[in-house]
């Protein structure tokens, strides 16, 4: 398995596991949201310009706020099944209550930083990764 596979399957695995439902067009943008800011860490600075806009492209998508709405509506979807509390589990901290609605930059950031921190060695399913 590449490197890239690799995080596109830790990506997958994290977003499923804090509850985000694969069947909305937003979860793809998403993974690819969090890819590109793993890819590029400063990227999270610049949503719209920089990981939006690439998003865009790379679907073909004619606006960028339709990005914006696909990705905010799959956390907002999330939000009302009470997963993020699932994050604290994921990241091994206290981050969110069950009120607690993260925005997309913070969904983006923290998922990035799971994978860069490599917390996901402990999950069983990845066992096996270098």
């Amino acid at each position: 398995m590449s490197e890239h596979e690799e995080m596109v399957k830790v990506i997958r695995f994290a977003l499923v596991k804090i509850g985000c439902k694969i069947n909305h067009l937003g979860f793809q943008y998403l993974c690819y949201a969090v890819e590109l800011v793993i890819l590029n860490p400063g990227a999270i600075h610049n949503l719209l310009k920089e990981v939006y806009q690439k998003i865009s492209d790379a679907f073909g998508v004619g606006n960028l706020m339709t990005v914006h709405s696909s990705i905010r509506n799959v956390i907002e979807l999330t939000f009302e099944t009470g997963s993020f509390i699932e994050i604290n589990n994921l990241l091994k901290m206290n981050i969110y209550t069950l009120d607690d609605k993260p925005s997309c930059g913070e969904i983006i950031g923290l998922i990035a930083e799971y994978y860069n921190l490599k917390l996901y060695k402990d999950e069983e399913i990845f066992k096996d990764f270098k």
